[in-house]
């Protein structure tokens, strides 16, 4: 890292620790959106930190993205989730061709900190995804725009929604289409939904769009069989090497969470005693710390194997990514690998500080209990362990494998 991206690290971090973390609770607890924390990156920057300075942006390496975001989470894993789904939109449009309202919301994010949210799940509540999604009907000037779709992170903070959707062709396959209206253009709605039992601040919300107008200029239109094309190219739809901060950004998140869950661990087993142990009982063992049993020091060790061996393998990667990879078949196996073992810390790091802190370190009166659920929220994401070990073997037999929000195979 350069020493400016070094000390913007370190200013970030301290925010993140001083700050961000003593704030985490009530965000939870109320289930409201960190606007302080924010206000707070967006001075620094750190909305626009991976645009290049042409755009107005910081221009950041990756190795410093990856540990901002890591430090963010350590302080709250639902500002971190909310600024990460932001960037990687943001790294998204970067590589779009350009096109007026992609080049005009860069340099409003690069210049004022604008947020962008991303709706791209199914409705919050539901269950068949042919219920999401945005369809596109072509009208004189422009588009008119309807549907819904849900987990739009940050959306209590967006200035901006990005819309993708299809414009239907009879008789052939729709194409693909792409807006990004404001969200205060009449017929958007933000549907105040978000109820989960972890990453409670991150305001992932459903937004609706009925009869919206987008002028033809701002809005972009790849033809189905350019689409076909790029699916059935050697990366597929899946990540490349120069789209992968958002998915490596997801990764740092739950690294920062499972070293937030294990400094608290190893400080609470220092101060609880043991259990029956006390003067007077009669039962038990002698008085001492429950860091001093043996069980405790191993799943401590345990802890410790994982998130330090999380951290090698994920910044290991991110080294690697500083030259081409030999093909798009071993990038995405090693991503696939990364994957893997950063999701499999998160299982293990959730369930060991539980584990080894007991129920008196489990309740809302103490951080552990909101991390882990921040943590678990990461591990019920569509990157399965099972899927991703499948992926995995499909590459070493030389299969074709890709990739995506769902792990792919």
């Amino acid at each position: 890292m350069e020493p400016w991206e070094t000390e913007l690290v370190e200013r970030v971090g301290a925010l993140a620790r001083e700050e961000f973390a003593p704030r985490a609770a009530r965000y939870d607890r109320e289930g409201s959106f960190p606007h302080e924390n924010i206000e707070a990156l967006r001075a620094l920057g750190i909305p626009g930190m991976a645009l290049p300075r042409e755009l107005g942006g910081l221009g950041i390496g990756l190795e410093a993205h990856v540990r901002i975001v890591e430090a963010i989470a350590y302080g709250d894993g639902s500002t971190a989730v909310a600024l990460n789904m932001h960037l990687l939109i943001a790294d998204f449009l970067r590589f779009l061709p350009p096109f007026p309202r992609r080049d005009a919301v860069l340099r409003d994010v690069a210049e004022s900190g604008a947020l962008i949210c991303g709706p791209g799940s199914i409705p919050v509540g539901e269950l068949d995804n042919r219920r999401s999604g945005f369809t596109f009907r072509e009208v004189e000037g422009g588009f008119r725009i309807d549907g819904r779709s849900g987990f739009a992170s940050g959306s209590d903070a967006a200035r901006y929604v990005f819309v993708p959707g299809v414009v239907p062709r009879e008789g052939v396959r729709p194409d693909f289409a792409l807006a990004l209206p404001t969200v205060d253009t009449p017929g958007v709605t933000i549907v105040p939904n978000w109820d989960a039992m972890g990453l409670r601040g991150t305001a992932s919300n459903d937004v609706v769009l009925d009869d919206v107008f987008v002028p033809r200029e701002e809005a972009v239109v790849i033809p189905a069989p350019v689409i076909e094309a790029l699916a059935k190219g050697e990366g597929g739809i899946g990540l490349t090497p120069d789209r992968v901060r958002g998915a490596l950004g997801i990764l740092a998140i739950w690294l920062g969470l499972a070293q937030a869950a294990l400094d608290f661990a190893v400080e609470y087993v220092k101060q609880r005693h043991g259990y029956l142990a006390g003067p007077g009982i009669g039962v038990g063992p002698a008085p001492g710390y429950r860091a001093e049993e043996a069980w405790a020091q191993v799943d401590l060790g345990h802890l410790d194997h994982w998130v330090e061996t999380g951290r090698t393998v994920l910044y290991d990667a991110v080294r690697r990514l500083g030259a081409p990879p030999a093909s798009q078949h071993e990038f995405t196996r090693m991503m696939v690998r990364t994957v893997y073992h950063l999701r499999r810390m998160g299982e293990e790091v959730a369930s060991g500080a539980m584990r080894v802190c007991g129920a008196h370190a489990y309740t809302k009166n103490r951080p552990l209990e909101r991390i882990v659920r921040d943590l678990v929220g990461g591990n019920v994401m569509a990157w399965k362990t099972t899927q991703l070990l499948q992926t995995l073997g499909r590459g070493v037999l030389g299969m074709p494998i890709t990739i995506t929000g769902p792990a792919g195979a």
